[in-house]
């Protein structure tokens, strides 16, 4: 038998979305750096000091709405690492890469949040939070790894280009159990994913290529490259099976 949350919780978590829900359209009217707890209970009819009641700083607020577009991210990428063909390693990579940019599109508050400027004074970040922020990165941490397990992928390529210092800074970062070289294969993806992403989305793109999905496939499957896929990939066959994985991709116009 489930058992009902008391009223009172009942009442203070509706309230908290209510709050959050505020704070998330001051960031998208004003950005991250004007929303403040005063503002947040204007707009909600309430004084600051019953608001600190539920958030008793700026910086608590806003690290419980990154926490959020952490999870709302993960779950995207989750579901299409899932979904996608466990034995087509490009078109699994092709999908999560998809799945984050269509999240981005969908969410350019959060994205612009957890991907834009860090507020000055978010630097206590909680164990909620960092969890969330590791369950997003790890999938792409997984593609790669299963990439190299399945030999679809051979980082050592990138070996020559380590500095030894390079090479003590990735082996600190301890991701995933990949080898120097394969973080840095993930790097080297994560950075093509997230530069094409931040151009499209800042309206930075030129017209001619604004919203060209196009682009973006012929981007993520270059970063594959770049990361020692083993064997040319065929671009147009590899986004064919993509497509066929989830019906035929519609162009996103920014």
């Amino acid at each position: 038998m489930t058992s009902t949350a008391p009223r009172r919780e009942r009442v203070r978590q509706a309230t908290i979305q209510e709050i959050k829900a505020a704070a998330h359209a001051q960031l998208a009217e004003h950005g991250t750096a004007a929303l403040s707890l005063r503002a947040v209970a204007r707009a909600m009819g309430m004084t600051p000091s019953a608001l600190y009641r539920y958030f008793d700083s700026r910086a608590a607020l806003i690290s419980v709405l990154a926490q959020d577009a952490y999870a709302s991210l993960a779950d995207a990428l989750e579901a299409a690492f899932a979904t996608a063909p466990t034995d087509d390693q490009a078109v699994r990579w092709l999908l999560v890469a998809r799945a984050h940019r269509q999240w981005a599109k969908d969410s350019p508050t959060e994205y612009t949040l957890i991907f834009g400027p860090q507020p000055t004074d978010l630097t206590d970040h909680s164990e909620a939070l960092i969890n969330e922020l590791e369950r997003s990165v790890a999938v792409m941490f997984r593609c790669m790894a299963e990439a190299i397990a399945a030999g679809d992928i051979d980082p050592s390529v990138l070996e020559v280009e380590l500095s030894p210092g390079l090479r003590e800074q990735l082996l600190a970062w301890d991701c995933a159990d990949l080898s120097p070289a394969g973080t840095a294969a993930c790097m080297s993806v994560w950075t093509q994913l997230h530069g094409l992403i931040a151009l499209e989305l800042f309206g930075h793109m030129p017209e001619p290529l604004a919203g060209s999905q196009e682009l973006f496939d012929q981007q993520m499957l270059g970063a594959l490259d770049r990361a020692g896929h083993r064997a040319p990939i065929d671009h147009h066959a590899v986004i064919a099976r993509a497509d066929g994985a989830t019906g035929p991709a519609t162009p996103v116009r920014a």
